[in-house]
């Protein structure tokens, strides 16, 4: 087994995932927004139909690279664990709150290496584990160890962070695989929307004119978000940038609180500051930066990934 290398545009692969996970988060709290009544499966097909959409111009930029290609079996895995998580995902937002369903579905990041290293044979630098360890104490202070134990929700977040993991290093085997970006989106929104159609047929409920509006808001983020990542994915790996997915934690509470009014506890408060203080001392320990300043320099492209 060898020690996988550290990416050659680390930094900006951080910078682009941040964006991406404000995306996602916002994506979520259109969901919580939802009335009680209305189907997951609704939501996740309007979701992936309107994030395919905002795919087409992207894939006119510049000649489309064909929907041929050798890593079909690769694709198929992404696409279904990627939204299957998704729709764990937002049961759990109904189930639970919004903080919590969020550190229960990014709870991805404990679970990427182990998978990473089944399915690749590779070592995953000592390092790394300093940010699991620093996010698992934080998220294990703010579910307030036992309150959820035995809830439903609880099981159905944490399915979502397995499956999130398995479409993250899904996405970075791609990527090795030089798959272009936008036939990676192409199929992962295609095939959402097309194994997710029948079932939001059979469950179909009248959309408002607001909902409508929060659906599209979701496909529109969720689509934003997609895109950011899986570039992001070309400049880092899964074991240096899932544990970012953290940061998806902070936004959701600052959102609760200034939005819905939800104030943060000091647990939350708390598990937020090692969540972050984890995921800063992994970059600062895999780079050894000689100052502060190096540590936060974007080292120069050896080669441009294809989009």
């Amino acid at each position: 087994m060898k020690e996988e290398s550290e990416p050659p545009r680390l930094g900006l692969g951080i910078g682009i995932s941040l964006i991406a996970y404000l995306f996602f988060i916002t994506s979520s709290s259109l969901v919580w927004g939802f009335p009680q009544g209305t189907p997951v499966i609704q939501m996740i097909f309007v979701q992936n139909l309107v994030s395919l959409i905002c795919t087409i111009p992207l894939i006119w930029v510049k000649r489309f690279p064909g929907i041929g290609t050798k890593n079909i079996g690769i694709h198929l895995i992404r696409d279904f664990s990627g939204v299957a998580s998704y729709y764990l995902y937002f049961m759990a937002i109904r189930l639970l709150s919004l903080v919590d369903a969020t550190l229960l579905n990014y709870t991805a990041p404990f679970f990427v290496p182990l998978i990473w290293w089944i399915w690749m044979k590779e070592k995953v630098n000592i390092h790394v584990w300093w940010s699991i360890i620093f996010g698992f104490i934080g998220v294990f202070i703010i579910l307030r160890p036992g309150s959820y134990i035995w809830d439903v929700g609880f099981a159905v977040g944490l399915a979502a962070g397995i499956l999130s993991a398995v479409a993250l290093c899904s996405v970075r085997l791609l990527s090795l695989h030089l798959e272009p970006t936008r036939r990676t989106l192409l199929y992962y929104f295609f095939v959402g929307s097309l194994i997710s159609f029948p079932f939001a047929m059979m469950y179909w409920t009248p959309f408002s004119v607001n909902d409508w509006m929060r659906a599209i808001g979701i496909g529109i983020a969720t689509a934003c978000g997609q895109i950011l990542l899986t570039i992001a994915y070309r400049y880092g790996t899964a074991s240096y940038l899932s544990p970012l997915g953290y940061s998806t934690v902070i936004y959701a509470g600052l959102i609760s609180y200034f939005l819905f009014h939800k104030p943060l506890s000091l647990r939350t408060v708390l598990g937020a500051v090692l969540i972050i203080v984890g995921g800063t001392l992994t970059y600062l320990f895999k780079k050894k930066p000689k100052s502060i300043e190096e540590a936060f320099e974007v080292p120069k492209p050896k080669e441009k990934p294809p989009l």
